[in-house]
């Protein structure tokens, strides 16, 4: 007999399972087989050939590390209740993670880069592990999703964002990125089923009420103060590059402000003066910032701009970037969201924080249940080192 599905609320959270186990894994306890401790008295080579050798000349040859052959897609990582996690599907995984997070990445040292590939490899194996005692249970539980369910929720999940999107711009969006959107609306269809499960586990068990949301509203006052902003325009200035004078071209570009600041004060139009002579991209909307706070600025032209009160425009500013006139358009003061506004989102953090409690324990008793064993070379996160983050001089 298939379940009934409360779309309404999975589709607001359909990818809550995959991204807490994700989360949870790596500090739950195990009830798995451990890996044989390694022999500290083992040689570390088995083979009798030497690891170098020297040449007639003495030179010892390059000790350059070779390639690692690629792991066999088909070889098995872990078994969990007998069922089979391949190199394959682990690798597969990682890939999509280390694309994802690749903008982030670029700039790192490759040692971190690699440090960081290692520990989302073990925690992608963690999550894949959670999600295979997660999925047995939907199996025993005959909870299906069937993708006309699974694309009436994804309907309804884009119609609520801000603004709402069409099914057609997620598809867009997920085929950029490389992946297929039948994939996607699998993987949609995995998680719909692992959330009906874990409704059955959070029934009765998550209670948040007023007094928890005031508890939390002053136990963190600093979450709902909205900083000092204020609005400003500029008309920036910069001296030439082409100039060979450094000197000549940072007296011409300041003269220039000083006779557009005098163009300001005798009535001239600030927008249209902007458009015509700022050398910030910002010209176009006629000088205009935006909103900003503290520290989003470089110190001389913030010092000048906090100073001011909206209308008011500031003298000529130097900072590194040439020569500043500033307008302040608005000002707002810090100020405290109150409660009441507040409760709604510090509800909803309260309940996901419990129900991630829920699935943490819902896990731990289904490993220590489990049997789950590692092929040589992994293991749980729990039975590893601590990962540390390589020196940098």
């Amino acid at each position: 007999m298939r379940r009934a599905i409360n779309r309404t609320n999975l589709s607001l959270a359909a990818l809550t399972i995959g991204l807490t186990v994700v989360l949870v894994l790596g500090t739950s306890g195990c009830g798995q087989k451990e890996p044989e401790t390694p022999d500290p008295n083992k040689p570390a080579v088995s083979s009798g050939e030497p690891a170098s050798t020297l040449s007639e000349t003495g030179a010892l040859d390059s000790l350059a590390p070779q390639p690692e052959p690629k792991p066999d897609a088909n070889a098995v990582v872990v078994t969990v209740n007998g069922e089979r996690i391949t190199q394959g599907r682990l690798d597969q995984n990682l890939n999509r993670q280390m694309k994802m997070a690749g903008a982030q990445l670029g700039n790192l040292p490759p040692a971190y880069l690699e440090q960081f590939k290692k520990q989302m490899k073990q925690r992608i194996l963690d999550s894949l592990v959670g999600e295979t005692l997660i999925d047995q249970q939907v199996k025993a539980a005959n909870i299906e999703v069937t993708e006309a369910e699974a694309m009436a929720a994804i309907e309804e999940r884009v119609a609520q964002q801000k603004p709402p999107i069409t099914i057609q711009a997620l598809q867009q969006m997920v085929e950029s990125q490389g992946e297929s959107f039948d994939e996607f609306k699998r993987q949609y269809r995995l998680n719909l089923a692992r959330q009906e499960l874990m409704e059955t586990q959070w029934t009765g068990k998550i209670d948040v009420n007023d007094a928890d949301a005031q508890t939390y509203y002053d136990g963190h006052p600093k979450e709902f103060e909205t900083a000092e902003q204020i609005q400003a325009s500029h008309i920036l200035i910069a001296p030439d590059p082409n100039n060979p004078d450094p000197n000549d071209a940072k007296v011409a570009a300041r003269t220039k402000a000083e006779e557009l600041l005098k163009q300001v004060r005798d009535g001239g139009d600030f927008a249209e003066l902007a458009k015509a002579n700022s050398s910030c991209p910002s010209a176009a909307g006629g000088g205009d910032l935006g909103l900003f706070g503290r520290g989003q600025m470089v110190p001389p032209f913030e010092e000048a701009a906090f100073a001011l009160e909206p209308g008011e425009v500031s003298d000529v500013v130097e900072t590194r970037f040439g020569y500043h006139i500033i307008k302040v358009t608005d000002h707002q003061d810090s100020q405290k969201v109150p409660l009441e506004e507040a409760k709604q989102a510090i509800m909803e953090r309260l309940i996901a924080q419990k129900k991630q409690e829920v699935v943490r324990g819902y896990l731990q008793d289904l490993k220590d249940k489990a049997t789950i064993v590692y092929a040589d070379g992994f293991a749980p996160a729990s039975v590893r080192p601590a990962p540390t983050a390589p020196a940098m001089n």
